[in-house]
C-alpha cells in the first residue's frame, strides 16, 4: 500500500525514463558537437606528431602507409612536395642509361625532417656524385616512422618502376621499432588497433582525443614514458641530451633479441629485393647528436648495426666517425640532421656509391 506523498510506480518508472532520455540527447548533443570543433579546429593534426594529408593507408600489413602523390604542403614550417609515386621531390625522369640512377630508402632522416628538399641527404648525394664526374639521380624514398622491414616492402613495391642500379637505405638507430599504424582517420598512431576499424568510434577525432587524454593522464603516452626513461638515466648519471637519446642508448646496452632479429629480417629482404632488381644494395648508418661527444657505450649501436651487416653480407658505412670529425653540431634534434649533417654524409657516402657503378 502506498503512502499518501508516495509518488505511484509509473510515475518513478516515467520519470527514470525521462532522465535517460535527457541524458541520451546530452550525451548525442555533447559528441557531435565535440566532433564538430575538434575537426573544425585541427585540434588532432596540431597534437599529431605527423601531417595527415601527406600518407594514406598501405596497399600491404608488411607497408602500413605510404606518402601520397602530388602533394604540396608545409611540415614544420618547411615546403614538402610529394611526385606522381608519392615520394619526396620532382617527378622520376625518364630512365637514362648513360646515369646511375640512385634509389634512396629510410625514414624521416633521409626524408629530411626540418630541412629543404634541395639540402636532403640524397639531393646533395646527387650533387657530390656530379662533382666527381659521375651523373645521377637520386632518388628520395625516405618516408617518416619506416624500418627495415617497411623499406623492404617499399622497394618491392615501387622498385621495378624506378629500376635502380644502386639500393642505398639510411638506417637511423631506432629502426627496432616497429613503425606506426594508419589510423582509420588518417593519422599514425603509435596504438594497437582496435578491433573494427570500420566503426564510427574508430573514425571519430573526439573519441581519438579523448583517448590520447586519458592515456596523457595515466602517463602512457610515448613522450611521457620517454621523459621517465630520461629521468631515471639522468639520476645514474648518464650524461643523455635527449628523453629519446636515453631510450635508444639503454635500448643497444640491453637490447630486445626480437626487435633486432626483426632489423636483421628487414635488412635480408632488403637485400634480396635488391638482388631481384640486379642493383646493389649499400647502407649508411646515422649517427645520432648525444654520440658525437664519446660519453660511454656510445659506439653500441653501431656495433651491433654493423654485425648484423656482416652477418647478412650487406655493406655498411658506419658515419659517426666522420660526424665526429667534423665538429659543430650538425643536427637539428637528437636524431635529425641538419643542411649541414646531410651535406656531410654525402660527401662520405658518395665516394663508395662511386666504386660500386
Amino acid at each position: 500500500m502506498q503512502g499518501a506523498d508516495t509518488p505511484p510506480r509509473g510515475g518513478r518508472l516515467e520519470a527514470a525514463g525521462g532522465w535517460l532520455v535527457g541524458a541520451a540527447v546530452a550525451a548525442a548533443i555533447f559528441l557531435v558537437t565535440g566532433e564538430v570543433l575538434a575537426r573544425a579546429l585541427g585540434i588532432v593534426d596540431r597534437l599529431n606528431g605527423y601531417t595527415r594529408v601527406l600518407f594514406a593507408r598501405g596497399p600491404a600489413p608488411e607497408l602500413p602507409y605510404v606518402m601520397r602523390p602530388r602533394i604540396r604542403t608545409q611540415l614544420g614550417g618547411i615546403e614538402i612536395r610529394t611526385n606522381a609515386l608519392g615520394l619526396r621531390g620532382p617527378d622520376v625522369p625518364r630512365r637514362d642509361p648513360q646515369a646511375m640512377r640512385v634509389l634512396v630508402l629510410g625514414d624521416s632522416v633521409v626524408f629530411g625532417q626540418g630541412v629543404p628538399e634541395h639540402e636532403t641527404f640524397p639531393a646533395r648525394l646527387a650533387v657530390e656524385l656530379a662533382a666527381r664526374g659521375i651523373r645521377a639521380e637520386a632518388i628520395n624514398a625516405g618516408v617518416q616512422g619506416y624500418d627495415t622491414a617497411a623499406e623492404a616492402a617499399l622497394l618491392a613495391y615501387i622498385g621495378p618502376e624506378i629500376a635502380p642500379d644502386i639500393v642505398l637505405t639510411g638506417m637511423s638507430l631506432n629502426d627496432y621499432e616497429r613503425p606506426p599504424r594508419y589510423h582509420p582517420i588518417g593519422v599514425l598512431a603509435r596504438q594497437e588497433g582496435g578491433a573494427d576499424e570500420e566503426s564510427w568510434l574508430a573514425r571519430s577525432e573526439l573519441v581519438l582525443l579523448l583517448r590520447w587524454v586519458w592515456d596523457g593522464l595515466r602517463g602512457k603516452l610515448w613522450h611521457q614514458r620517454l621523459q621517465r626513461l630520461a629521468e631515471v638515466r639522468s639520476r645514474s648519471g648518464a650524461a643523455m641530451d635527449a628523453a629519446v637519446a636515453a631510450a635508444h642508448a639503454r635500448f643497444y646496452a640491453r637490447p630486445d633479441s626480437r626487435a633486432l632479429e626483426r632489423v636483421r629480417e628487414g635488412v635480408g629482404r632488403l637485400r634480396e629485393e635488391s638482388r631481384r632488381l640486379g642493383a646493389r644494395l649499400l647502407i649508411a648508418v646515422f649517427p645520432e647528436a648525444w654520440q658525437l661527444a664519446e660519453p660511454a657505450g656510445s659506439r653500441q649501436p653501431q656495433d651491433r648495426l654493423l654485425e648484423i651487416c656482416r652477418a647478412v653480407e650487406v655493406h655498411c658505412i658506419d658515419l659517426l666517425p666522420a660526424f665526429r670529425e667534423a665538429g659543430g653540431m650538425p643536427f637539428l634534434d637528437t636524431q635529425h640532421p641538419n643542411a649541414a649533417g646531410h651535406s656531410l654524409a654525402a660527401a662520405v657516402v658518395a665516394p663508395v656509391v662511386a666504386e660500386r657503378f
